[in-house]
C-alpha cells in the first residue's frame, strides 16, 4: 500500500489517499501506453510524411520521364514528318521531270502530241484533255499528301492513256529472237523496202515491205496493239495476217507464214508482242522469212518498216 500526502500551502489542509499497488501499476502502464501511443503516431505520422513525398518523388520522376519520351517522340514526329516532306518533294520534283519529258506545260499549258518516227509523223493523239487536268506545281501551295496524290492521279491518267496511245504504234521487230530456253535466235534484213530486182522474176519493182531471215518456224509476234482483219492465204504472199491499229490510224502484214497461232481469227484482238504465227516459206518466196508491211490509212500509203523498229539492229549480215 502507497500512501499520499496533500497539503495546502497554508498547512491548514492535509489530506491523505492511499494507493493500492495494483492501481499504481495500471496508472504505470496507461502512462506508459500513451507514452508509447504518442510515439508511435508521431513515428507512424513521420512515415507517412516521407511515403507521401517519396510517392511524389517517384511521380514527379515518372512524370518527368514520360514528359521526356513524350518530347523525343515528338521530335522524332518531326523528323519523320520532315522526311516524308522532302520525299513528298522529291516526288513532286520527279514528277515535273515526267511532264517535262512529255511535253506537258501544266494548267492551261500545251501538249507535244506530235512526234516523228524516221519519215513518218505519229498521228495527233487524242488525249490532250489530260493536259489541262494535271494541276499548276508552280502555284504556291502548302504540299500535302491528298494534294501531291491528286497531282500523281492526273499524271498518272495522262500516261496510262498515253501508253495505251503508244501501244498502238508498230515499234517492235516482229518476230520473238528471245526462245523459252534462253537460246537467243540471229537475223537480218534479207530485202529492205523500196525498188529492187525481185529474186525470182529479177524484173525491177517497188518493195513494199521488209523481208526478215531467220529460221523457219521462229514466232511471230504483233507489233502493237489492234484488231485482227486478215487471216489466210494471199496470193503470191502465201499464208498472211493484217492487223489493224486503230489507235495510231496504221495497218501491219505479216507474209510467207508457216502457220498462225492456235485459235486466231479475224475481228480478234492482239496486244504488242503476243504470237500471232509462225515464220515460214509459203508463197512465191526464195526461203523461209518474214514479209513485214506497215500501211499508213489515212496516207494510203506503205511506209519503210525499218524508220519503226526502235532498238533491235540485225545480229547478221545477208
Amino acid at each position: 500500500m502507497y500512501t499520499f500526502i496533500i497539503m495546502s500551502s497554508h498547512k491548514d489542509s492535509v489530506r491523505q489517499h492511499v494507493i493500492g499497488r495494483g492501481f499504481l501499476l495500471l496508472l504505470s502502464c496507461v502512462i506508459l501506453g500513451l507514452f508509447f501511443a504518442a510515439i508511435g503516431g508521431f513515428t507512424y505520422g513521420l512515415f507517412q510524411k516521407r511515403q507521401r513525398a517519396s510517392t511524389e518523388n517517384e511521380l514527379q520522376t515518372r512524370l518527368e520521364k514520360e514528359i521526356q519520351q513524350l518530347t523525343q517522340a515528338k521530335h522524332q514526329v518531326e523528323s519523320e514528318l520532315a522526311a516524308v516532306n522532302k520525299e513528298m518533294n522529291d516526288i513532286r520534283q520527279m514528277a515535273e521531270k515526267i511532264r517535262e519529258v512529255l511535253g506537258i506545260l501544266g494548267q492551261g499549258g500545251e501538249l507535244n502530241t506530235t512526234a516523228s518516227v524516221g519519215e513518218s509523223e505519229l498521228h495527233q493523239t487524242d488525249i490532250t484533255a489530260f493536259a489541262d487536268a494535271v494541276p499548276d506545281t508552280n502555284a504556291q501551295q502548302k504540299l500535302t499528301p491528298s494534294i501531291l496524290k491528286e497531282e500523281l492521279r492526273t499524271l498518272y491518267d495522262y500516261i496510262n492513256a498515253y501508253q495505251k496511245q503508244l501501244f498502238g504504234y508498230p515499234l517492235i521487230l516482229p518476230v520473238k529472237l528471245q526462245q523459252e530456253n534462253g537460246e537467243q535466235y540471229a537475223f537480218w534484213y534479207s530485202s529492205h523496202f523500196g525498188w529492187r530486182n525481185h529474186p525470182l522474176t529479177k524484173s525491177r519493182e517497188f518493195h513494199q515491205g521488209l523481208d526478215i531471215k531467220t529460221r523457219a518456224g521462229v514466232p511471230v509476234i504483233a507489233a502493237a496493239d489492234g484488231t485482227v482483219v486478215q487471216v489466210g492465204k494471199k496470193g503470191s504472199l502465201g499464208n498472211t495476217i493484217e492487223i489493224v491499229h486503230e489507235a495510231s490510224g496504221y495497218k501491219t502484214l505479216y507474209a510467207h507464214l508457216q502457220g498462225y497461232a492456235e485459235g486466231l481469227k479475224v475481228k480478234q484482238k492482239v496486244v504488242r508482242g503476243q504470237i500471232i504465227g509462225y515464220l515460214g516459206n509459203t508463197g512465191r518466196s526464195t526461203g523461209a522469212h518474214l514479209h513485214y508491211g506497215i500501211y499508213d490509212m489515212e496516207k494510203e500509203k506503205w511506209r519503210n518498216p525499218t524508220l519503226f523498229i526502235f532498238h533491235q539492229e540485225p545480229t547478221l549480215s545477208p
